[in-house]
């Protein structure tokens, strides 16, 4: 049975059953590694593998050792050999093995030793294993070398994936048949220790010296030997060295056994520095003359020992020892003396001073007895089982609140310096002895705010918040060796290794803090949104395979992972959806992710906004946390954290209340100026402004979509100016009267000539000239009246929004027919009716509001009238001249505009019907449920004049030109019922208007008549409504509904402006947006409209999500 160490005190066994050959005859142990692990807290784990090496090395010499050299790994050395029976051929071997049995990496170490007086293979002359004072740095082999004087010193580390890798080797000479012994160095480095005797008989002369070699991690060039100690004294023999730590003062320390000439043991300790210095030495008498062993103890003294047989038993040994001071005093160990222990008697001393022995096996059972041993030194000890810490805050097993707890403090003995690349390490104890890290503090890394002096002895340690996160769990700190140096010596200063330094949160009902603010905010929890950023090696590294959606997914998913760990929670509560986008805001561009946490399924889980607050203080703090150590978190940007995205309504809410008190403003202004064109202009232009802000903030942040948007601005912008430009440009070119008479007369000239180069044909004169000009005369008359025709049917086009009447009035008059014959009157159809009639009378005075709209229309019926009569009398004289006009066309217009021109005379009646009475009974109505009305006679009393005029209306509606002449009478006594009704309900009407009248100028002022202008006409009515349809135009880009504000009878006027007069020029005080948008206008509008849906809103929704 073997026994190794940790430096937290595990004790790692290794188990072996002897097995006894006959042929040939010898004894060797089971072929397997057994070993049981036994933690501080009382824990055991074992396991049992098979190493897969030869078998000759479970024989009885054998060649299997094992070290404990880092935290839950050990490094095992065994022989293998190309040919058993030639030991040239052996070569030493070691694996990494974990302490869950899981073997991780094999490699060769060098040739084994052979002696060279025998030719055989000498395990007793093995190599020796001496572990860095940073566990991680590895360790020195040392191992004499065949045919030499020589020894072999490698260094090893093993790397982050467990493997053995080889960092220098390099060869010493040393004078053989001398003990030799090797420390780590507190610096990092390592220490050969080994003895000369010279015999010389130069009086005076030294006739020992201790010499030390000095080999610095990592490197193959050593110092030369420099002299540690040297006595004239005559040394017979130096039969043990053994080296440590000092780990009450500074440095190292060494122990020599000298036998000296008067045949008496003398111990020799020296003190020495890293730099090879020997700082003090002492010398105190063996007791007795028995070789002992010695094992240096942490708490001060020594531990010597020594072992005898038992006779008869080859399976037990008597073990004697006893504590020794460096003043010689001896101190008992507290167990029988003597006391048995196994064959191997491989006893071991833990750091905190307790001696294990291993008892005889018994069968197949095995047992360990333990004491602790005294402590020289042991009031220097405050429970950190370090002898160089006078005082911590907070104390060792103290109880503390995290909210308080801000500050760490260490107090020396000695006045210290601190050292960088060496940290102090918070640790969550998680049970699984390896710890969770919360915090890593040194003054290297540019983190040294975090680290300060206090005084000469003291250190100060800021904590964050991050760190203790958790309530009611175990907390330790280790301190790296070196972290601090002896200032009179400088040398780096022993730390702590182990969890004796540790602590408990106070659970959250007792320590808890947090305001209502944070309360309320736990009881809502829910799922956050959030981001990083990476950094811009991040960057690059992330843009190396963004495009790869395996290599993408395992970078979010490795990421989100280290980020779980980190907090710690679990794994499902850190999440991503891999979305991912550039920040704008910083140069060379850098990607922000996504990273979102998911909701508390109950409450013992750590809260939301908890996790995030603590994502956001660890990766701030990366460069002290694990964020920084991470493969991928080491990514992340500690200036950005991590960042909550607000919730919607958190987001928007600011930019709702101001969207709501624009729109309010807007209507208040509508209603002032009475125009809805006002909202939506403002909506729209509020609309482009967003667009604009989210192109030049937000569009950039998303790869490849700032092109993208910024077309789908342009390109719809232009094509809505293209859109108003060609509207504003047919409008201006409109004809109106004098331009139907200057066409008129053109038609007359034209016709003119026609003839007189008709005259000159039919006398004769065919002359080729005279031909050519017929035709070019005839073709200008064609093209001529071919504009007549398209000018004509635009103001034909104007005319269709009036087309509706036709069937408001048929719907209309059906349903009073029916009212008629029915003897129930239900409220839709009451309804109905009036609803008809009232939009008839939208449409009459919108009518009334065109300017001059009912003399142009005769003005055309007029033009049309002559331009036929003159297509009419050409024809009987140019039969075939002009076949090529349609004479029928322009009939089919002129009928047309008589029958509107009649019809609007006739409809000017119906819009001075006022139906009171009738909204009585409709009220009436609708409070019986649409059950009967009580007085039916009455409402058909009402309606009887309607019915009238709707009768003479509908007649005209049904009949074309010829019938409406031949009826004229009869609809003038119709008109009369109009009359009739209008004067009888003329006095109520005009009480009501007063009120409404009364009650709008208080709101709105005076104003003029309003009427609409021809665009043309409008445009020279103020200079500056040219500038108006420029900004239109231009406005019109953004939305082409726009153009619609230009007719929307908005009047801009002083009486409104009232404090404003003085700041606003006096030409726009009396602006009025009456200009009227002829159908086709508004048709082009309604198309551009529908076109701008397609290529401007589709798109932005399409950017935007």
């Amino acid at each position: 049975m073997n026994i190794k160490n940790f430096d937290d005190g595990t004790i790692v066994i290794r188990i072996a059953h002897d097995v006894n050959y006959t042929t040939p005859p010898r004894t060797c142990f089971e072929e397997s590694f057994s070993i049981r692990t036994i933690y501080p807290d009382g824990t055991i784990k074992e396991f049992d593998i098979s190493l897969d090496i030869q078998p000759f090395n479970f024989c009885i010499l054998s060649k299997i050792k094992f070290y404990p050299i880092k935290r839950n790994l050990l490094f095992v050395t065994f022989v293998v050999a190309a040919d058993v029976n030639n030991p040239y051929s052996y070569d030493d071997w070691g694996l990494i093995v974990d302490l869950d049995g899981v073997i991780h990496n094999k490699s060769k170490l060098g040739s084994s030793f052979v002696n060279p007086n025998t030719n055989e293979w000498s395990p007793d002359q093995d190599s020796t294993i001496t572990l860095n004072v940073h566990r991680d740095d590895g360790f020195l082999r040392t191992t004499p070398i065949t045919n030499s004087t020589g020894f072999a010193l490698q260094q090893y580390k093993i790397d982050e994936n467990n493997a053995i890798q080889l960092l220098g080797e390099t060869i010493i000479e040393y004078p053989t048949g001398h003990p030799i012994g090797t420390v780590a160095t507190t610096n990092g480095g390592y220490a050969i220790i080994y003895p000369n005797i010279t015999m010389s008989t130069i009086p005076f002369s030294p006739q020992m010296k201790l010499y030390g070699i000095f080999l610095e991690y990592g490197k193959n060039i050593i110092q030369e030997p420099v002299i540690l100690y040297q006595t004239r004294a005559p040394i017979l023999e130096v039969t043990l060295i053994n080296c440590d730590f000092a780990y009450i003062g500074v440095g190292q320390t060494c122990i020599l056994t000298l036998n000296t000439a008067q045949g008496q043991n003398t111990f020799v300790k020296v003190d020495f520095l890293s730099s090879g210095t020997a700082y003090d030495v002492k010398a105190f008498q063996s007791p007795g003359g028995v070789n002992y062993n010695i094992k240096s103890l942490r708490y001060g003294g020594y531990f010597l020992y020594y072992t005898q047989p038992i006779v008869n038993d080859a399976t037990r040994l008597n073990l004697y020892g006893f504590i020794l001071d460096t003043n010689g005093i001896q101190y008992s160990w507290g167990l029988p003396y003597p006391t048995l222990t196994n064959s191997e008697a491989d006893i071991t001393i833990l750091p905190n001073n307790t001696l294990i022995i291993p008892q005889p096996e018994v069968g197949q059972s095995w047992s360990l007895i333990s004491i602790d041993l005294s402590r020289i030194e042991g009031a220097r000890d405050n429970g950190f089982e370090n002898l160089q810490i006078n005082a911590t805050i907070p104390e060792v097993n103290a109880i503390i609140d995290p909210s308080e707890t801000k500050i760490f403090t260490i107090k020396y003995y000695d006045q210290v310096d601190l050292s960088p690349n060496y940290n102090v390490t918070i640790l969550q104890d998680d049970g699984t002895g390896n710890g969770i890290i919360r915090q890593i503090t040194s003054i290297s890394n540019n983190n040294g705010e975090f680290v300060r002096y206090i005084d000469d002895f003291t250190i100060e340690i800021t904590v964050i918040d991050s760190t203790f996160n958790q309530p009611n769990a175990k907390y330790y700190v280790l301190i790296d060796n070196g972290f601090v140096k002896n200032r009179n010596y400088q040398e780096p200063i022993i730390g702590i290794q182990n969890s004796g330094w540790s602590f408990i949160t106070k659970n959250e009902s007792v320590s808890s803090k947090s305001n209502l603010k944070e309360k309320i905010k736990d009881m809502i929890d829910s799922s956050i949104n959030g981001k990083v950023r990476l950094t811009s090696d991040g960057t690059t590294y992330f843009k190396s395979f963004k495009h790869d959606k395996l290599k993408r997914k395992e970078f979010f998913d490795n990421l989100t992972s280290e980020l779980a760990k980190a907090v710690p929670v679990g794994s499902e509560r850190i999440t991503t959806n891999e979305r991912y986008e550039i920040d704008t805001s910083v140069s060379p561009e850098q990607y922000i992710l996504a990273i979102n946490i998911k909701k508390a399924k109950n409450k013992d889980e750590k809260s939301d906004n908890s996790i995030a607050e603590d994502l956001d203080t660890l990766i701030k703090n990366k460069l002290i946390t694990v964020i920084g150590s991470g493969e991928y978190s080491n990514y992340l940007d500690h200036e950005y954290g991590y960042k909550i995205l607000p919730s919607w309504i958190d987001k928007y809410l600011m930019s709702l209340i101001g969207l709501v008190i624009y729109t309010i403003l807007l209507i208040i202004i509508a209603f002032m100026f009475n125009s809805f064109a006002i909202i939506e202009c403002g909506i729209s232009i509020a609309k482009f402004t967003m667009t604009i802000l989210f192109i030049r903030r937000d569009a950039g942040a998303v790869e490849n979509i700032f092109t993208t948007s910024l077309f789908f601005v342009t390109f719809p912008f232009i094509v809505n100016l293209c859109f108003a430009f060609v509207i504003v440009l047919n409008e201006l070119t409109r004809f109106d009267s004098n331009d139907f008479a200057k066409l008129l007369k053109k038609v007359k000239e034209l016709l003119d000539i026609l003839d007189s180069y008709d005259d000159l044909l039919e006398k004769g004169n065919n002359h080729s000239d005279h031909k050519e000009k017929l035709q070019i005369v005839n073709n200008e008359i064609t093209m001529v009246l071919k504009k007549a025709k398209v000018e004509l049917k635009k103001v034909k086009d104007d005319l269709n929004e009036f087309k509706g009447i036709t069937k408001k009035l048929k719907d209309a008059n059906d349903l009073i027919s029916k009212l008629e014959s029915q003897e129930e009157i239900k409220l839709k159809e009451v309804k109905s009716i009036i609803k008809n009639l009232q939009q008839v009378k939208k449409l009459l005075e919108k009518i009334d509001q065109v300017e001059n709209f009912t003399k142009e229309l005769k003005e055309v019926i007029k033009f049309t009238e002559d331009l036929i009569k003159l297509i009419e009398l050409e024809r009987i004289k140019l039969k075939e001249k002009l076949k090529e006009i349609n004479i029928e066309e322009f009939n089919a217009l002129m009928k047309e505009f008589k029958r509107f021109s009649e019809l609007i005379e006739i409809l000017k009646k119906v819009k001075e019907l006022d139906f009171i009475k009738t909204n009585k009974y409709i009220k009436e109505l609708g409070i019986k449920n649409e059950e009967k009305i009580s007085n039916k006679r009455k409402l058909k009393e009402e309606l009887k004049d309607i019915i009238s005029c709707m009768e003479s209306i509908q007649v005209k509606l049904s009949q074309n030109n010829e019938d409406y002449v031949e009826n004229r009478e009869e609809q003038k006594k119709n008109h009369r019922y109009c009359s009739n009704v209008w004067e009888e309900s003329k006095e109520q009407i005009y009480k009501i208007k007063d009120i409404i009248e009364n009650g709008l100028k208080k709101i709105k002022g005076d104003q003029p008549i309003k009427q609409y202008r021809k665009f043309s006409k409008w445009l020279k009515d103020n200079k500056d409504n040219q500038i108006i349809v420029v900004i239109f135009t231009i406005l019109a880009g953004v939305n082409i509904l726009h153009l619609e504000l230009l007719g929307s009878m908005l009047q801009i006027q002083t009486c409104r402006l009232n404090w404003l007069k003085s700041k606003v020029p006096s030409r726009i005080r009396d602006l009025n947006f009456n200009a009227n948008l002829s159908y086709a206008a508004k048709r082009k509008i309604f198309f551009g409209n529908i076109t701008n849906i397609f290529i401007n809103d589709l798109a932005e929704i399409f950017i935007q999500v």
